[in-house]
């Protein structure tokens, strides 16, 4: 009579063995077609039709069962056998850890991360292809959006020895091309965790979309605050003839013709990512021309200035955070007027700052 007991608690290796069953013979089919996919493409693929599926763990000559399905299935894929392949390297932000999901295919082996990552990735060695997608708004913070997106700019720089590659190649061009897009999207969120810090406040990666005005806000406001750098603004002021300033008794006032220099505080609204942040601003007007003075019901003379062709009127201005800090600038733009006269354009600064990678 067989030992039961020395079948139940041996050191024999289980295996599990099952059933599929089918409605009909092309319910099956489709499933051998299936399987021939993943194979091909390792890709899950759905299968229709499947009615059952039995499962049973077999311990040397003792057969139990493992899982019986009890209701009807609705849905039913065969997939890839995958394995998880941790990658360590090191970062700016200290040793980090991409899980890949390896799979085999007929000719082929894959790595790719979980769909749902911060910044997706999927290689093929057989091919030296290097795919990628970002997904900023997966993330739970914008200093995630940066280190993730670090990760990977360093994970290709692992995998690639570009020094061996000669710099005229195909391959060369687009290892450059996926590099300038991962480094290019690390800065910006870089910039945007530095105006977090500024502003003592959190953006929302779940509402972070692919607006190019909120993107262009994000960087003006990053100019403004972090790097404290003066704008030109770039556009053509008109004079009408409520445009002046006004001057009282005690002050001297100037020609017709003469050129001046305006200073004035103002405030400006930014909504973008889900946050309103407001700042102030010292203003400087350049190439005002005085063109005829009129006499205000209080004894103040207004000055209506214009320019010209040659020399057009702009602003040029610095935001702070706070009303006083405006106003104290105000007072003393006059004493580094060329910074503000000189002072590039937004689309100039952008040029400036592209120049760093």
């Amino acid at each position: 009579m067989p030992n039961k007991l020395k079948d139940i608690f041996s050191d024999v290796m289980s295996n599990l063995d099952g059933k599929i069953y089918f409605e009909d013979n092309e319910a099956h089919n489709q499933f051998l077609e299936a399987l021939q996919i993943v194979w091909d493409e390792g890709r899950a693929v759905e299968v229709k039709g499947v009615i059952a599926v039995e499962t049973v763990a077999k311990y040397g000559d003792m057969v139990y069962p493992f899982f019986e399905q009890d209701e009807v299935v609705t849905n039913f894929e065969v997939a890839p056998s995958q394995e998880i392949v941790p990658f360590k390297i090191e970062t700016e932000y200290g040793e980090k850890t991409i899980s890949f999901k390896r799979y085999h295919t007929t000719n082929e082996t894959i790595f790719e991360t979980d769909d749902n990552e911060v910044v997706y990735i999927k290689i093929n060695p057989s091919k030296n292809t290097f795919t990628f997608r970002v997904q900023p708004q997966l993330a739970r913070t914008i200093k995630d959006i940066v280190e993730n997106s670090n990760t990977a700019i360093t994970l290709l720089n692992n995998l690639t020895k570009v020094d061996n590659i000669k710099e005229s190649s195909d391959e060369y061009a687009k290892i450059n091309d996926v590099k300038k897009t991962l480094l290019a999207f690390e800065l910006f969120y870089s910039r945007l965790h530095l105006l977090e810090q500024e502003l003592g406040l959190s953006f929302e990666p779940a509402k972070i979309n692919d607006s190019e005005n909120d993107q262009m806000k994000i960087e003006e406001l990053h100019l403004l605050l972090v790097e404290n750098l003066i704008i030109r603004l770039n556009a053509k002021l008109t004079a009408t003839e409520s445009t002046g300033i006004t001057i009282h008794a005690g002050y001297r006032q100037p020609e017709v013709g003469s050129k001046l220099d305006i200073t004035f505080l103002s405030a400006i609204e930014y909504i973008v990512y889900g946050q309103k942040i407001s700042i102030h601003t010292a203003n400087l007007l350049s190439n005002a021309i005085v063109k005829q003075f009129e006499e205000n019901e209080d004894g103040g003379i207004k000055i209506l200035y214009d320019d010209t062709d040659s020399q057009p009127m702009y602003i040029s201005y610095r935001g702070f955070k706070t009303i006083d800090e405006a106003e104290q600038e105000m007072k003393t733009i006059m004493e580094h007027r060329e910074k503000y006269t000189d002072a590039l354009t937004f689309n100039e600064h952008m040029k400036e700052v592209s120049k760093r990678f």
